[in-house]
């Protein structure tokens, strides 16, 4: 008996942990603005948690997004990450909406994209990434127009003390980590720093603009603070972030060590939610994001230029709650936005000498502004306790051009015990840059004050199946149609202008199975068929796989270590039709994780070896610009120690 006693007292902390995992529900915010559970959100909705995150050894956001399916990561010239979804893939994932704790951060005007700042986003700080694949512009507004990534960060109760993490590995790579949280009284506070620095990407490129061989030169350095804090039913929130690096291949596809890019951006949120009954509140948040570049290009040997640039976005939204009956609930929402863009220069030498400010005869862009005005509703009903339908739409004003009304609905069926069906469609639409808008003096591609938004119309029919509590599979058919994409049209002259020239259009599956066994370790794959054809020509669009395929695996040897390895097949990428070179042969690469915890739970060791294999993996460069491709990272390791007080 006394040998049985204590064998079960070993055990009881595996099996409380194994109970707790049995009975945990799983809510969303993102999809509904609401807190709903994961099968009744009426989205095909991938989350990951931070256990996750540690566990696969990610270092960024990056290294989570590439194992959701619809998903790609790619590079591009300036060595910005970007994400490719569901066949739609562009350089500065202007069409995936990037929120941190439900704030847009999609602050770079010119651009319309969040990465040039949040890429290399680190992982100590996230509570879950809650991720939306289709069209959010029914409650989001614009840039939501394939996905919708939320990075929820740590609270007060979660850190509840302080977390201290240090790591180094490959490159000259190191990072430091701070994180605090504490409750006092009804007030939560929580803050982190982050400081990162890496030689990054050193990867052989055999001819690049001009010809020459070479190494890219793609060093990082990154500051980051961020604070957040609640008292009662107020709420504020705050982010600076500072990245410098060098320029992996720079603005001309030149290999060059002169180049330093420089972005600056922080934002600050503040919520107040007003209870006005019990099934009835108000919450309403006022917001200031601030965004500037100022990129020094060595455009060719000795020739440099310099464009700094500034963008303020200030806005307010008021969103109602009301459950107005046990089965509708019903959001009202309003919003204003005023965006500018100010302190535009270009500086160049002209191949000699030092910069000279040139900003009055020869500026590349200017000051603009834009007003937006939103409205939107959205309403959750359960039909029967089996049948949920919800159904939603926004229309949002521009100054700057005509509005935009963008609706959504969604049909959840249980029509067995734990098979759900959902039928969803979509529209969403992605606003004109000012870069799209205004650009000019650029010699290959000057902007088009008569743009109109991309548009996208989605449909969706997806079958989740929950075998088990342990075995969960999901399907998932897609259809996109894009149009009045925006893009370069030949003129007259020898300079392009920005247009709405294209029409795409994109069939999938997306395919997932994850099971959890007894012990606690996890097997899972994603599978991802796209097919995006040139509507206007009938032709595959260009550069995207037509496969995906992710396979990983964790083992649980005992509360304290754990070892993963994931496997990621992408198939080859096809040319533009005028490029004499061979299509990108398919890569696999395989990356490798091992975390040790000790019995106090107070430290973590986790060690990581991605691209394992050294797999010789690139992304394809445009057509006439360059011989070769663009190189992704080698075989890299990584150990990060982890202090909690």
């Amino acid at each position: 008996m006394l040998v049985l006693s204590q064998a079960s007292a070993a055990t009881s902390p595996t099996l409380q942990q194994e109970i707790r995992w049995l009975q945990e529900e799983h809510y969303v915010t993102t999809a509904t603005k609401t807190q709903e559970k994961l099968n009744k959100s009426g989205s095909t909705i991938s989350i990951i948690t931070a256990d996750e995150l540690q566990k696969m050894g990610a270092r960024n956001l990056m290294d989570a997004l590439k194992r959701v399916p619809g998903f790609g990561i790619n590079q591009f010239n300036m060595g910005i990450t970007s994400t490719g979804v569901r066949g739609v893939k562009t350089d500065f994932s202007e069409k995936v909406l990037f929120l941190i704790n439900g704030h847009p951060v999609n602050n770079n005007l010119v651009n319309g994209g969040a990465l040039s700042s949040y890429n290399n986003f680190r992982i100590d700080d996230i509570k879950v990434v809650e991720i939306v694949r289709g069209p959010g512009s029914a409650l989001y507004g614009a840039n939501a127009f394939v996905a919708v990534v939320n990075i929820v960060t740590k609270t007060a109760k979660d850190i509840d003390g302080v977390e201290l993490s240090l790591s180094g590995g490959s490159d000259e790579t190191n990072q430091f980590d701070l994180l605090y949280g504490e409750r006092i009284g009804e007030l939560d506070l929580a803050f982190n720093a982050n400081v990162f620095h890496s030689d990054g990407i050193n990867e052989p490129v055999r001819s690049d603009a001009t010809g020459q061989s070479g190494r890219t030169d793609f060093w990082q350095k990154r500051y980051e603070m961020s604070f957040q804090g609640s008292y009662r039913n107020l709420s504020l929130q705050g982010r600076y972030t500072e990245r410098k690096a060098g320029a992996y291949l720079g603005a001309n596809n030149f290999l060059n060590t002169g180049s330093e890019q420089e972005y600056r951006e922080y934002f600050i949120d503040g919520s107040y939610v007003a209870p006005v009954s019990d099934n009835l509140s108000v919450m309403t948040h006022v917001y200031f994001d601030h965004f500037e570049f100022d990129n020094l290009w060595e455009l060719a040997d000795n020739f440099y230029a310099r464009s700094p640039i500034k963008h303020d976005k200030t806005g307010i939204e008021s969103t109602l709650t009301w459950n107005w009956n046990s089965n509708n609930k019903l959001l009202l929402g309003a919003a204003a936005e005023h965006q500018s863009q100010y302190g535009v220069e270009y500086w160049t030498n002209n191949g000699a000498g030092e910069l000279v400010n040139i900003s009055d005869v020869a500026n590349w862009n200017g000051s603009h502004n834009r007003d937006i005005v939103a409205v939107y509703m959205q309403d959750i009903w359960d039909v029967m306790e089996t049948l949920r339908l919800i159904v939603g739409a926004r229309y949002d004003h521009y100054s700057d051009f005509e509005g935009s009304f963008n609706p959504r609905a969604s049909l959840s069926w249980e029509f067995v015990p734990d098979y759900h069906l959902i039928a969803t469609y979509g529209s969403a639409f992605r606003a004109p840059t000012f870069g799209e808008l205004y650009n000019i003096n650029n010699p290959s591609i000057v902007g088009n004050p008569d743009l109109h938004p991309e548009e996208i119309d989605t449909f969706e029919l997806g079958l989740n199946i929950d075998i088990s509590r342990r075995f969960q599979v999901r399907g998932t058919f897609f259809y996109n149609n894009i149009q009045d994409i925006i893009a370069p049209r030949a003129s007259q002259g020898a300079v392009n202008f920005s247009d709405n020239v294209g029409e795409l259009e994109v069939l999938g599956v997306e395919l997932e199975a994850k099971l959890r066994l007894r012990n606690g370790s996890t097997l899972g794959s994603n599978y991802t068929y796209q097919d995006p054809t040139n509507a206007l020509n009938d032709t595959r669009a260009p550069e995207v796989p037509l496969q995906r395929a992710n396979l990983w695996y964790n083992h649980r040897f005992s509360r304290s270590l754990n070892a993963f390895a994931g496997v990621l097949y992408e198939s080859k990428l096809s040319r533009e039709e005028a490029d004499p070179r061979a299509d990108v042969p398919a890569t696999t690469t395989l990356d490798l994780a091992l975390t040790w915890r000790n019995s106090a739970e107070d430290i973590t060791i986790t060690t990581s070896l991605y691209n394992a294999l050294d797999a010789h993996h690139v992304d394809p460069s445009p057509s006439g610009v360059m011989l070769s491709d663009y190189p992704n990272p080698g075989r890299s390791f990584m150990l990060e120690l982890q202090f909690e007080y």
